[in-house]
């Protein structure tokens, strides 16, 4: 029955961005990625014997080392804030982490990466909505920590990640979204670099927003999980 739930959400998730897609003229993959960080192993578990091939995102450090050591069969992402002192949880975990966001985080994970014989692909956290309670870099400081990371032999960025203020004013978020997908586009544009492809915006609340806005990566939660147990 769980999985039967599961799977008639996750296909209405898939068909509503199809549906976006479409209508946009958007012409490239877009990848969901299930927040699973509210959820049971059981029915995490649920959700993988799908065999769908969706990322699953955790967002607290220990969280993910202590799930990734039971859930072995999972690509795993780790979407919160990295604090040094839980870096060894997470890289070479999470084939993915979402949410640098700070340049001495970044020389730090670099390091560990580097002797412990890991390539670390993350995404550069900037905080779009301008809030204090939230992590990330200020957008004008865009070039200077895109030049910093491309002197670290250890760590490959390949995008960029943002969350949009938790408001019913769409205006808001069309504007927080756009203006991470600009720095997107003019990083892109100037280093042309190859691996540099993944703008992941939007959550259950705003993914319809984020991809109109050019999200290529949105992380689902709620949508997916909510009141399963």
């Amino acid at each position: 029955m769980r999985k039967n739930i599961l799977l008639k959400r996750y296909n209405s998730i898939i068909e509503n961005i199809s549906n976006i897609k479409n209508s946009h003229n958007i012409n490239y993959d877009i990848t969901l990625v299930a927040v699973t960080k509210y959820s049971s192993i059981e029915v995490i578990n649920d959700f993988l014997e799908l065999k769908l091939s969706t990322p699953l995102a955790e967002s607290k450090a220990q969280s993910l080392r202590d799930r990734s050591n039971i859930i072995k069969n999972a690509d795993w992402h780790f979407i919160g804030g990295v604090q040094k002192n839980k870096i060894k949880y997470i890289t070479g975990v999470a084939s993915l982490i979402q949410s640098l966001d700070s340049i001495d985080t970044l020389l730090f994970m670099d390091e560990y990466s580097k002797k412990n014989g890991i390539v670390q692909n993350v995404l550069l956290q900037f905080n779009i909505s301008d809030e204090s309670q939230k992590n990330g870099f200020a957008i004008n400081a865009y070039k200077m920590v895109y030049d910093k990371s491309l002197e670290l032999n250890n760590i490959n960025v390949l995008g960029l990640m943002g969350m949009a203020k938790y408001t019913d004013d769409i205006s808001v978020i069309n504007k927080e979204f756009e203006s991470l997908r600009v720095i997107y586009d003019n990083i892109k544009s100037e280093y042309r670099n190859e691996i540099f492809n993944t703008l992941s915006m939007g959550m259950s609340s705003d993914y319809e927003i984020a991809i109109k806005q050019g999200s290529n990566m949105v992380r689902i939660g709620s949508t997916l999980f909510e009141d399963l147990i």
